[in-house]
């Protein structure tokens, strides 16, 4: 998903000479909102794991909608120009990631608590607080270039982990699907409607995202593996091989529309 754009990313830039002021010239910027909530999120996500606290779930969530409201707003408002050549039917919609989200967001923090849900906005804004440090705060308040040794440090980090934590993010949201699949089985309270919604997001996800697929893949392998243990009885390896027909054959229907190189090259992930 895409990020608001950045002012600099190579080194202090120059401007008023207090720090305070330099500090005040970034918060105004819409990047800087963007910024505080996936602070707020982040920060709010941590209290929550060691609280459990309904009212800092609920909190984390509104971090959420500002930060992931603020891309929408600046995609389909500020940037009129794209727009232009940028089609609004819903299947091309489902290709912005951004937007899947949000909208996921909102159902989350419309919902009774699913405290799995948090975790991967959690580890969005944990690397965007930290890109955003690194790449606008460190050189443009505190003057600290790519050179200095914080701010390596930080790209080192950011460098190593991004990705492992992306696909860390695609096996919980199978995770998570697995266990709304499980509540709905037992009827829980409002459990079919999160069930259908996150099938919803999941498959959309599963369609435009490697590192879903790349924990289908890996759970799958696992699972043929247990399955054909010769400890398994006969029946659930064949209702085991027709669920795994029908994921197959679900797959293969897009609920979005295939991408393009434009498109892809434009809608960069909101992890990179």
């Amino acid at each position: 998903m895409a990020s608001v754009n950045a002012q600099s990313a190579s080194g202090p830039t120059a401007g008023p000479t207090s720090r305070v002021d330099r500090f005040l010239n970034v918060a105004k910027t819409l990047q800087f909102v963007w910024f505080c909530g996936h602070a707020f999120t982040l920060v709010c996500s941590l209290i929550y794991l060691a609280t459990f606290c309904p009212k800092v779930y609920r909190a984390a969530y509104l971090g959420v909608l500002e930060s992931f409201g603020i891309i929408t707003y600046q995609q389909y408002y500020l940037k009129q120009g794209t727009l232009k050549d940028r089609s609004l039917s819903p299947a091309a919609l489902l290709l912005n990631d951004d937007l899947l989200y949000f909208g996921m967001a909102i159902f989350w923090f419309l919902t009774p608590r699913f405290s799995l849900s948090l975790a991967p906005y959690a580890a969005f804004s944990l690397f965007h607080v930290l890109i955003y440090g690194k790449s606008v705060l460190l050189p443009q308040v505190f003057g600290m270039g790519s050179e200095n040794a914080r701010v390596a440090k930080i790209s080192d980090f950011i460098r190593h982990y991004n990705e492992k934590c992306m696909y860390w993010v695609g096996s919980i949201e199978l995770f998570t699907w697995v266990w709304l699949s499980l509540r709905a089985l037992f009827f829980c309270k409002r459990s079919w409607i999160l069930w259908l919604a996150y099938s919803f997001f999941l498959k959309v996800r599963f369609e435009n995202s490697k590192y879903v697929k790349s924990a289908f893949a890996q759970w799958r392998v696992r699972l043929d593996g247990v399955v054909s243990h010769s400890s398994v009885p006969p029946f659930v390896k064949q209702w085991y091989h027709r669920f795994e027909v029908l994921l197959l054959q679900v797959s293969r229907y897009r609920l979005s529309k295939t991408s393009t190189p434009v498109e892809e090259s434009s809608d960069r992930p909101h992890y990179q």
